[in-house]
């Protein structure tokens, strides 16, 4: 049996490296690759938690919802497979299957008791914000670990998924100004 054991056991991230030519210092890319390797894990988890509003929305406003959902779950979407790729472009290993992201994700679970349509934006907007958080937070610590280039590339990655935030928010305001 603990054999069997071992065979189930699959590790959280890997920190293996490979030599490439991009002219940074190989601990920098070490440290940059860490930062967007978090960032990954996010990605994938924000990801199927848009799916899973998407999919289990209920009530007043289901299909656009729906919709809404689904859309934010592309863009997100659409952000995982550069961010794992310039991982790799750097010389790291993108740890991106789901068991790594569920094990490093900084997104809060979410609330999956969710069933109306403000349930999930509720719950939807929660878990975008932080993850909006964190992409600018890796945006500032990558700039000032001397990566420009990438940094740059995380300045994109917020503007996207905040417009998606937006969008989230809008359906939930009544009126009312901050």
């Amino acid at each position: 049996m603990a054999k069997e054991e071992k065979k189930t056991m699959q590790p959280t991230t890997v920190k293996r490296m490979y030599k490439n030519r991009v002219d940074l210092p190989d601990d920098v890319k070490t440290k940059v690759c860490e930062v967007m390797n978090s960032k990954l894990a996010s990605a994938l988890d924000m990801h199927t938690q848009a799916k899973f509003a998407h999919w289990n929305v209920k009530g007043m406003n289901f299909y656009q919802l729906h919709l809404v959902f689904d859309a934010t779950a592309k863009v997100i979407f659409k952000q995982i497979d550069p961010i794992a790729e310039r991982i790799t472009q750097l010389g790291g290993v993108a740890n991106g299957t789901v068991r790594m992201s569920a094990a490093n994700s900084k997104i809060p679970a979410y609330s999956v008791e969710s069933i109306s349509g403000p349930q999930h934006l509720v719950a939807l907007a929660d878990a975008l914000g932080v993850y909006c958080k964190e992409l600018r937070d890796a945006s500032d610590k990558i700039d000032d670990l001397g990566d420009e280039p990438t940094a740059d590339f995380f300045k994109q990655l917020v503007v996207e998924a905040e417009e998606e935030l937006y969008f989230l928010e809008s359906h939930l305001e009544a009126g009312d100004v901050q």
